[in-house]
């Protein structure tokens, strides 16, 4: 059997265009097709042909096989196509909504009338959104995609999206799977990636690991990775205020910090980490520790490192706590300033 159709009005481009049966040669019978389809049954025609036309499954499959676009997807193709091209993956996901079963099945239909719109592009958003399902379909169907699938699965932590791509796909990943699976926390995909690829790391993994405070990952690294992390880590973790993470870093580490890590946790008011750093490394501070903490009001660590520490340029300081409204904390410096002149006096 094949049906007849015309073009409905409108902004035409070959098959994009929304094309129904020939008007002339059918009757409508819009409850009883899909959303969005109808059609017209010959008036003349036998009863049993009419049936076979009002059976929405056996319709659908007559016309899969017909050139051209339903009214349904007629639209999302139109619209599609004038997007830029490296919105054009991200549009058609949106506009699909993959969390709903309709919408996937919409999916599969547009795949089958045009495979073209389907670009690794696409292939990469779906693994990066978990729908492990969809990316099956894409599988099975011929879709590609590229390293990204398996790099954005990782940082957000579809593990079954990443271990379907390892066993049934060969584009394989980068070093930013894991980085990114560690900034993220996600430590069995961290674990999955040690054991099963040999893209392995780089130092941004314990780095970022540890400026998000995630430990066990941090630990997980530490005992089975060879890439380290930076000195960077570990003042970051100061400026972070994570105390527990700073003095694994110290016992566990060889990297170190520097300077940076006492003016952060300084700036930020962190006083634990301010004296952990002062009893424990050998980094020191620079004068903006002392400056930083007065313009921000932390009084009580301009009080240690005014008692402790040298490094403090305190007309500096006392002018940003004057400009901030940190009175209180202008006077304790002049008053341990003069304190200090007398001490050098006498």
């Amino acid at each position: 059997m094949q049906l007849r159709w015309h073009v409905l009005e409108g902004d035409h481009h070959d098959d994009d265009d929304m094309l129904f049966p020939d008007q002339d040669s059918f009757h409508f019978y819009e409850d009883t097709l899909p959303s969005g389809a109808f059609y017209k049954c010959h008036r003349s025609a036998s009863r049993p042909a009419r049936q076979v036309l009002a059976i929405p499954e056996l319709f659908r499959v007559i016309t899969t096989f017909q050139r051209g676009l339903d009214i349904e997807l007629a639209p999302i193709c139109r619209s599609w196509r004038k997007q830029l091209e490296y919105c054009q993956a991200p549009y058609l996901l949106q506009v699909l909504h993959l969390n709903t079963v309709e919408n996937q099945r919409l999916l599969q239909r547009l795949l089958h009338v045009r495979p073209d719109m389907f670009t690794c592009d696409v292939m990469d958003l779906v693994a990066r959104s978990g729908h492990l399902d969809m990316l099956q379909y894409l599988h099975e169907h011929g879709a590609t995609c590229s390293t990204d699938a398996m790099d954005w699965a990782a940082e957000q932590g579809h593990l079954d999206v990443v271990r379907f791509l390892h066993f049934n796909r060969t584009e394989g990943c980068t070093r930013a799977a894991m980085d990114d699976a560690a900034k993220h926390g996600h430590l069995h995909v961290v674990q999955f990636l040690h054991d099963h690829r040999s893209e392995g790391a780089t130092f941004y993994a314990m780095d970022s690991a540890a400026i998000n405070n995630h430990l066990h990952v941090v630990e997980f690294l530490h005992k089975n990775r060879a890439e380290g992390c930076s000195k960077y880590g570990m003042d970051r973790v100061a400026l972070e205020g994570h105390i527990d993470m700073l003095k694994f870093l110290h016992v566990h580490r060889r990297e170190g910090c520097t300077a940076k890590a006492l003016d952060w946790a300084a700036q930020q008011g962190h006083l634990a980490i301010v004296k952990f750093l002062h009893s424990m490394r050998t980094e020191g501070a620079t004068p903006d520790a002392l400056t930083w903490a007065a313009e921000n009001g932390h009084f009580e660590v301009v009080q240690f490192l005014a008692t402790h520490r040298r490094e403090g340029h305190r007309v500096h300081a006392i002018q940003n706590a004057v400009t901030n409204g940190h009175a209180g904390i202008a006077r304790y410096l002049r008053k341990s300033r003069q304190k200090q002149c007398q001490c050098v006096i006498s």
